[in-house]
């Protein structure tokens, strides 16, 4: 099972906000929707799809619509958790992949 979390939320929220502000609202909300859409498609079939990282082996991403949807699996219940997406043309946040290692 996919699920999300309040970080990853919270980076929805700035694309959809980006779009919005710089394009439209339904062009926004139309994205956020295929991105998820997408996203829950692709590792509710395979949960490897995404490319391990290097730097963080607890971790692979997942291209998306040009962004990158960085994810873990929890080795309990064996969900994916997403916990980052790095919009396309953005740095990556190192910070916030190397927060989840400690928790």
């Amino acid at each position: 099972m996919v699920k999300w979390t309040p970080k990853f939320e919270e980076d929805l929220d700035q694309i959809r906000e980006h779009i919005a502000h710089n394009f439209n609202v339904d062009l926004a909300i139309s994205t956020i929707d295929e991105i998820i859409d997408e996203v829950e498609f692709i590792l509710s079939r395979n949960p490897l799809a995404g490319t391990i990282l290097e730097t963080n082996p607890l971790f692979s991403k997942l291209v998306v619509q040009g962004n990158s949807i960085y994810y873990c699996e929890n080795p309990k219940d064996h969900d994916l958790y997403i916990v980052y997406v790095q919009a396309r043309n953005t740095d990556l946040k190192n910070k916030r992949l190397t927060e989840f290692e400690n928790n």
